[in-house]
């Protein structure tokens, strides 16, 4: 997620600095990537840079974001997505390529978005929500913070699902959910 999210900054018109990672190894057979400055446990940020937390995990990503509390924190809304009229977008949140937020939504911090994924009206998304490329959330539904949505999981219209629920890769949310993990053709809790 992190050369991903890299790439949609600079397509933003955004510098992107570096990465924060302990793997100092991990993009040494990528080519065209800024270094990696350091690790998250031992980075000490300085006046004037802007953070984005690119971790797809929700509960890494809740735990990364809360060691850095008063940094600046970017958004970035890729060029080729769509965010309708009424949307509300909280900080550090990642609305990636060719994903929709219909209207009259309301989506939290460092919250991903991801390829082709889609919100439709009158919905609510929480904090560190990571909602995987191809998945497709109906109206009116509620969705706590750090939630999972596997890659193409779909949720039906007036589905709730709790925190820290973890929806599998396909699965389809025909009934809200409180906690747990959920997966198949119905969604069953697993």
């Amino acid at each position: 997620m992190g050369r991903e999210t890299c790439i949609y900054a600079r397509e933003c018109g955004m510098a992107v600095k570096g990465f924060l990672d302990s793997r100092f190894t991990i993009l040494d057979k990528y080519m065209g990537y800024p270094p990696i400055l350091g690790t998250v446990e031992s980075w000490r940020p300085s006046d004037g840079e802007v953070y984005i937390c690119a971790c797809g995990e929700p509960q890494v990503k809740r735990k990364y974001v809360e060691m850095f509390p008063n940094v600046k924190w970017a958004t970035i809304i890729h060029p080729t997505s769509y965010v309708g009229t009424n949307v509300s977008i909280g900080y550090g949140t990642i609305i990636c390529p060719h994903a929709t937020i219909t209207t009259d939504a309301n989506i939290g911090n460092h919250v991903i978005v991801n390829v082709n994924a889609s919100i439709s009206h009158d919905c609510s998304v929480g904090d560190h929500t990571s909602i995987s490329p191809g998945s497709h959330i109906a109206g009116w539904c509620t969705i706590g913070t750090d939630v999972f949505l596997g890659t193409h999981s779909a949720l039906v219209p007036n589905i709730t699902l709790g925190d820290n629920v973890f929806v599998a890769a396909g699965a389809v949310v025909t009934r809200s959910v409180n906690v747990g993990r959920v997966m198949g053709v119905p969604a069953k809790s697993r």
